[in-house]
């Protein structure tokens, strides 16, 4: 039984002005402690010897108070004290010992692509049981977690597998952790049965991943097509026919910010709608938002599709591809693990090889009516895309992009022998841009990047159509069109992110300086309306600046809240755009989210009709009073469900915008009409529910998404300012995919089905000023095969896809001309279709 003695140590009794101390111990007693003190400072203790002999302290203290000391002793050590008649007695504390504060302690890590040294953006990040978190733009993590000797870290990335090691706490400061791609070592992967390759939702609610490599995996037209894999995602569509473009959840292709290295792509079509821009041999990672993201993104009010273009600081590579409609070249080239030099380059040579490839585009038009034609097309396009990266450190890298496109496309309609009709179209575009970034990190909160770049996009069509004249040399007709539209755009923006315990504070500015021009001429040999004309030239700055702020407020409840700022010169008016959202984790498997914000965009393309109810989609920037300003309320919720490799998404979604504006044709006068192009001012409304599926069962992946949607229209004067179906409505659609790897083979099959999109019958064939039809429902189901043979120094992979296997005619939109005279007119439709049955080859060697 201890003993409770009292000390009495001899000294000079405490008076006066209390004392200042030093006092210098490491593992010591703190019975011993306190007697070195009393001895050199007079001061009287009393304590249990043997009950103080057994705690251990480590204390350094130069010129402290004694009642300091004895509270830090006190709490630390959980013990009582007293002062009695000059004599301070100290006691163990009776009250039950509180909970251990736990120390915490910094771990950081890149994460890279072990065969390319390519950072990984927004990779998942699990600490054991503790909380995770993800890799930024540079691919660097750090947090804060329990201070421990070992750490069990799991790392996963879609297109990668993952990763489970353990780190030696505090060995590196920065610790290297490189990921195995799936393309490596095919045979082995079979093994991890739960890991995706495809999609990926991820821990961010508003954002999902997809594989850029799988789209040369799925039946397509194109091996290097992008949106391919892209369209997977319930809500996002690409819109084939002359105003073809990327549709996210019924906004217009132009409501979308795609972001290739930061920089704008404004045209996404090649191929009169049947194959994208976006080349997936070059890019490497790429995520999806499908509406209701956060105030670091603006000036789009529909989605936002950021891409990644490849790096590679370890190895040179070369991808060579061939199929019967282009080549296609990409490569990497490293130059002393500190610069990558990548680039791209795809052109097609189906104007110089008319293959059955060509002759199926070549039936993608067909009148209706008695008059039989068919279309003659000349299709020839290029894309190119350039990288040079440099790390002047692991937390610091500069890069410089470069993007050009361009576009030929005519078709040449040859009616039945006896017709006298004629006509011709022609369209051609030049996108070219240029971008540079520059990201760093200077310490494990702040994070920089500055981004700087150019785009000018020229578009020009034309066409010409009418009746030749007859034996005697009477009755001919002409109507000529054309119109040409400019663009040009330079971006500039800072941006940072700073972290404080459980806050994320991200904050940013920069402008948008747009120009935009627009020419339209139309000209008419006979009829009331033979001159039809538009020009406008118009400038606009745009400044912005945005505060955002996140905050893990729970262990599984995590909350954003944003603003973004937008100033315009024309009106010098500010625009306040709140941005919210919330998400919880009902268990590790399954969490619930929501999200929702104001949205404003200035540059956009409006719907042009002209007098022959033809639309045309032009690129257009709001006027002194604000038309053509957009202004979005958007709302989603959203139910996420992973475990293994079964992963589920629910998404309804509720969005409305007002400020659309279109370009109607009106004709006034009396025998001689004029035609005058009024701006009239509409709203839209879009709300669904996008449903997706994704499971990955051995050597099977199986996908479905689904999307049930309404897109209407109002807009002032016409159809009686009812409101109507958008042109990009479509109330349902599927898609269903089953793909299959065994031993270097791959097997896809796919299913595509959707409403019939909306168009606009002309008032010839309606008789009424303005009538809508739809048009029939879209099916279509594809095969591919492909194989592939890897050895020491390259890799050769080909196959086969087997397009619309079905042969079903699917219409994609309506186009007329008119033929009119000073007795009457009427009207030509051409039904565009998508290809009917098409076989399509491809050879792909990759060297590295």
């Amino acid at each position: 039984m201890a003993c409770f003695i009292l000390v009495m140590l001899l000294g000079l009794t405490v008076t006066g002005q209390e004392k200042m101390i030093s006092v210098h111990a490491e593992n010591k007693s703190l019975g011993l402690v306190l007697e070195e003190l009393s001895d050199a400072y007079a001061i009287r203790f009393a304590f249990d010897a043997d009950y103080f002999s057994e705690i251990k302290v480590d204390v350094q203290h130069d010129q402290i108070l004694l009642s300091d000391l004895l509270n830090e002793l006190s709490e630390k050590y959980h013990l009582l004290y007293e002062e009695m008649d000059g004599t301070y007695v100290l006691y163990r504390n009776p009250a039950p010992l509180p909970k251990p504060k736990p120390e915490f302690m910094t771990i950081r890590g890149k994460v890279l692509d072990k065969t390319t040294g390519e950072p990984l953006l927004f990779c998942n990040i699990g600490l054991g049981e503790q909380q995770g978190t993800m890799t930024n733009e540079l691919g660097i993590f750090s947090t804060e977690i329990e201070k421990t000797g070992r750490v069990n870290i799991q790392i996963s990335h879609l297109g990668y597998r993952q990763l489970d090691t353990t780190l030696q706490a505090g060995s590196q400061q920065l610790h290297q952790l490189a990921l195995i791609p799936f393309d490596i070592h095919i045979e082995t992967i079979n093994v991890y049965q739960q890991e995706k390759n495809v999609l990926e939702l991820g821990s961010q609610p508003d954002r999902i991943a997809f594989n850029p490599k799988q789209s040369e995996n799925l039946p397509r037209i194109d091996d290097s097509d992008l949106v391919t894999a892209l369209t997977l995602i319930p809500g996002v569509n690409f819109l084939g026919g002359e105003n073809s473009g990327i549709s996210i959840r019924g906004g217009s292709p132009s409501e979308n910010l795609i972001l290739l290295d930061g920089m704008p792509v404004l045209e996404t079509s090649h191929l009169f709608g049947n194959l994208s821009v976006l080349n997936a041999k070059y890019i490497s990672q790429a995520f999806v938002s499908r509406g209701a993201f956060d105030a670091r993104y603006g000036e789009r009010i529909s989605g936002i599709v950021e891409l990644t273009g490849k790096s590679n600081y370890y190895r040179p590579s070369l991808d060579l591809s061939a199929n019967l409609l282009n080549v296609n070249a990409s490569g990497t080239i490293p130059v002393g693990k500190v610069v990558s030099i990548s680039g791209a380059y795809r052109k097609s040579y189906i104007d110089q090889w008319e293959n059955y490839l060509y002759r199926q585009i070549l039936e993608q038009g067909s009148l209706s009516g008695d008059d039989e034609s068919a279309v003659v097309p000349v299709v020839a396009y290029d894309d190119l895309n350039f990288k040079l990266s440099m790390k002047a450190s692991e937390k610091q890298e500069l890069s410089l992009s470069l993007l050009e496109g361009n576009d030929l496309q005519e078709r040449e309609f040859l009616f039945k022998e006896n017709s006298r009709l004629y006509r011709n179209q022609q369209a051609d575009s030049k996108n070219r841009a240029v971008s540079g970034n520059w990201r760093y990190q200077p310490n494990d909160d702040w994070q920089l990047h500055i981004n700087v770049g150019y785009n000018e996009l020229e578009r020009s069509s034309g066409s010409i159509a009418g009746l030749e004249p007859n034996k005697q040399g009477k009755g001919g007709k002409e109507e000529l069109d054309k119109d040409d539209n400019q663009l040009q755009e330079f971006i500039a923006s800072w941006s940072g992110e700073w972290k404080t315990g459980d806050f994320n504070h991200a904050f940013g500015f920069g402008l948008n300086d747009n120009q935009v021009s627009y020419t339209y001429l139309s000209k008419r040999s006979t009829g009331a309306v033979q001159t039809d004309s538009i020009h406008y030239n118009s400038r606009l700055t745009i400044l912005h600046a945005y505060l955002q702020e996140n905050v893990q407020l729970t262990d599984r409840l995590q909350a954003r809240f944003g603003v973004r700022v937008n100033h315009e010169n024309q009106q010098n008016k500010l625009y306040l755009q709140p941005r919210w959202g919330v998400s919880y984790a009902l268990s590790d498997e399954l969490s619930l989210f929501y999200s929702g914000g104001i949205y404003n965009q200035f540059l956009s393309r409006i719907r042009k009709i002209d007098s022959n109810a033809n639309s045309d989609l032009v690129w257009f920037l709001p006027d002194s009073t604000g038309l053509g300003l957009l202004e979005s309320q958007q709302h989603v919720l959203g139910l996420r469900y992973e475990k293994n490799g079964l992963a589920i998404d629910l998404e309804p979604y509720y969005k409305k915008t007002t400020g659309k504006l279109n370009l109607y044709a009106e004709t006034s006068g009396g025998k001689e009409k004029n035609v005058n192009y009024v701006q009239r001012t509409g709203e839209a409304e879009n709300y669904g529910l996008d449903a997706l599926v994704h499971y990955k069962q051995g050597i099977f992946t199986h996908m479905l998404a689904y999307s049930l949607s309404r897109s209407m229209e109002r807009f002032e004067v016409f159809n009686g300012g009812e409101a109507y179906p958008s042109f990009d409505d479509q109330r349902h659609r599927l898609r269903w995919t089953e793909m299959a790897r065994y031993k270097g083979w791959i097997v896809s099959t796919n299913l595509t089905y959707h409403t019939g999109s909306p168009f606009l019958i002309t008032q010839q064939e309606s008789g009424r000023s303005q009538e809508f039809g739809r048009l029939p429902f879209f099916a279509q189901a594809d095969f591919s095969l492909m194989k592939r043979w890897s050895y020491k120094f390259f890799t050769l992979s080909s196959g086969i896809s087997l397009l619309n296997f079905l042969n079903r005619e699917n219409v994609l939109e309506v186009d007329y001309f008119n033929i009119s005279d000073q007795a009457g007119s009427f009207s030509v439709r051409t039904d565009v279709t998508a290809m009917r049955f098409t076989p399509v080859f491809f050879i792909n060697i990759k060297l590295q």
